[in-house]
């Protein structure tokens, strides 16, 4: 699966400005979380004055429950093998929104997959094991190998590495936008590496939001495949064309999607995977599935979904760049 922290995703905003005077101003603030860059953009009479602090207590919780990168979190100490560690609400939904999302994908969205993630060098301490043996570390991946019971994980084996990197971001997406509206902040643009959820409008242009994605293949500034404007859902980027290593073996890209079902984290035929859902949890996760999945297997999937719609930009058999839209998505483009 996608490791998203490493993966420079398609999403860049496109703000246009209006000539008219209004009583709104258009506000922002930036900065690094979860292992990235963030933004947000809203529209108020005045800002927020306590934004940054509300913020900032949203990335510490969601660290403390979910980060692998913190020795101290509750999913490190599940991975290390802790017993009875009571997870909290940011846990539960995350764990219980993947369950949904790998029943869906069958079994091609697996946060199991961290010591394979691990292995490969793509994980907290970007170690390339000499020799990966993918059968043997197979034997501790399957997302049914793991329950939630009395807000504890049952694991099968205490090897199980869980890691919901390829989801995390998702989930602060929403729940900054629901942190902003209950703050009747309800007109914002929130965006986590890539990741991003849009309410309302821009005040200042009386337009809802409008964003670009980057062609894979030129990712120039500027460069997009696709301009595409947000009435109140969440868009998810993925992809590889950025960050990966070099097997010294076989000279083939490690890539931070890793295929669930065969341990692989080589280059596919599939360059990137946009979705459009009601929240940034789903699209996320769908995200990072389309990446893994056969192209064939993603068209069955996308046909089978509801509320979700699609962008998968990918070469055919004979090398062709080929862009998958659904009709949905296609009623989004501006150009």
């Amino acid at each position: 699966m996608v490791l998203k922290k490493f993966v420079k995703l398609f999403v860049v905003f496109f703000l246009f400005s209006c000539n008219e005077q209004t009583n709104y101003n258009l506000y922002s603030i930036s900065g690094n979380a979860l292992g990235t860059k963030f933004n947000i953009l809203y529209t108020s009479t005045s800002p927020l004055q306590e934004l940054t602090n509300l913020t900032d207590s949203v990335f510490v919780e969601i660290n403390n429950s979910l980060s692998t990168y913190i020795e101290t979190s509750d999913i490190s100490k599940i991975n290390k093998g802790l017993d009875f560690i009571k997870v909290d609400h940011h846990f539960i939904n995350v764990f219980n929104k993947s369950k949904v999302i790998w029943k869906s994908t069958d079994g091609f969205f697996d946060p199991t997959i961290g010591l394979l993630t691990k292995a490969y060098g793509l994980g907290p301490k970007n170690n390339i094991q000499s020799s990966v043996n993918i059968d043997d570390l197979m034997k501790f991946t399957g997302f049914e190998k793991v329950s939630l019971n009395n807000n504890m994980v049952i694991k099968e084996s205490k090897e199980i590495f869980l890691d919901f990197n390829a989801i995390a971001k998702g989930y602060c997406v929403d729940v900054i936008s629901r942190m902003l509206k209950q703050n009747n902040i309800t007109n914002h643009l929130v965006e986590i590496g890539g990741e991003m959820v849009a309410s309302g409008k821009n005040q200042v242009t009386d337009a809802f939001w409008k964003v670009g994605i980057t062609d894979p293949l030129n990712t120039s500034a500027n460069n997009f495949i696709n301009r595409i404007e947000l009435r109140n859902k969440a868009l998810a980027s993925s992809g590889n064309y950025r960050k990966f290593l070099i097997d010294k073996e076989s000279g083939k890209k490690i890539v931070h999607t890793i295929n669930p079902k065969t341990g692989d984290a080589f280059e596919t035929n599939v360059l990137g995977a946009s979705v459009i859902a009601d929240d940034c949890i789903t699209a996320d996760a769908y995200a990072t599935s389309f990446m893994a999945m056969p192209i064939n297997k993603s068209k069955e999937l996308i046909s089978n979904l509801e509320n979700i719609d699609v962008l998968i930009i990918y070469y055919d058999k004979n090398k062709k760049v080929k862009v998958l839209k659904s009709n949905g998505f296609n009623k989004l483009i501006l150009d």
